[in-house]
């Protein structure tokens, strides 16, 4: 079995100070990392640190909140000055302001927005010069299932975490001409933050599919947030060499998630298409027996090219 070591390397990980956040600082801290523990909450992210300093690592905290361009290079530039360098960033800082779509404010939507989408991409953006110039990097991404596949109460969150979803398939690309890697976690978890700021008729709509028993034992599991760092600790590792790719971790079910497009319908170049038309084809649009799972946007768009 590989044994996977990071002596040497330098990470951030924002919303550090508990849950899936301090699970994922210990865990690189563990395997020799120096880390930027980020987190709003100051005692939090100082008793991360005391725990890692006090057995042996490295840690500093960083207290400033994501989301603005500024905060993304405060962050970085710590890790810099303080640990030398960066070759990880671990973008996990989020929380939640659920609402019913038709009730939810301008500040619930900017709020989710701020932190979960541009606070990934701005402390993303800080550290990918370094990583470009240095031909190494590995950045974590922090997604949902409930963008992936829905969930009442959160269109911002979901918005949000499709965005990231999105950017991590961007930058993928991007990244990986400069040994860069850049995948994306989709972890379940139950936590202070859901507890605090709970979903509307979410009891209700989660017993539409899972009884009490199979919940309770779900619950369970996905209240121990160190199941979702293995899979982090890979995809932050210099083992990793996939990019480009989204995981569910789900009461220790580790899944690959994947966008695809069907073979579809390809209309004759000499007929007029019509809204008739698509209706007829319906069943060969939607046909998932020969789905397709495109790396970048350019081989779905080869893979019509062939057919024409």
């Amino acid at each position: 079995m590989t044994e996977l070591s990071l002596h040497g390397h330098r990470a951030i990980v924002t919303g550090a100070g508990r849950g899936i956040g301090r699970a994922h600082a210990l865990e690189l801290a563990g395997r020799g990392a120096a880390v930027v523990v980020n987190d709003v909450d100051r005692a939090s992210a100082d008793s991360v640190v005391a725990q890692i300093v006090e057995g042996g690592g490295t840690a500093v905290a960083s207290y400033t909140p994501v989301g603005t361009r500024a905060a993304g290079e405060e962050i970085v530039t710590r890790a810099i000055d303080e640990l030398g360098g960066i070759e990880i960033v671990v973008n996990n800082a989020g929380f939640l302001r659920p609402a019913l779509f038709e009730d939810m404010s301008d500040d619930q939507l900017r709020q989710v927005l701020d932190v979960h989408l541009m606070g990934s991409i701005y402390v993303t953006q800080a550290a990918w010069k370094t990583m470009k110039a240095q031909q190494y990097g590995r950045v974590v991404l922090t997604s949902s299932s409930a963008a992936m596949f829905g969930l009442q109460g959160q269109a911002n969150y979901c918005a949000a975490k499709a965005g990231t979803f999105g950017l991590m398939k961007a930058l993928s690309y991007e990244g990986a001409s400069y040994g860069i890697r850049v995948n994306a976690l989709l972890p379940y978890a139950a936590s202070a933050i859901t507890d605090q700021d709970p979903i509307p008729n979410i009891a209700d709509e989660y017993a539409r599919y899972i009884d009490a028993e199979l919940g309770a034992k779900l619950a369970g599991a996905n209240r121990e947030p160190e199941r979702v760092s293995p899979m982090m600790l890979y995809l932050a590792s210099p083992a990793c060499e996939l990019t480009g790719e989204a995981f569910s971790i789900c009461a220790g079910r580790y899944a690959r998630v994947v966008v695809g497009v069907t073979e579809g319908w390809l209309a004759p170049s000499d007929e007029v298409v019509s809204g008739e038309s698509v209706i007829e084809h319906l069943e060969q649009i939607n046909a998932l027996d020969t789905l397709r799972t495109p790396a970048v946007m350019y081989e779905e768009v080869a893979d019509v090219a062939g057919r024409l």
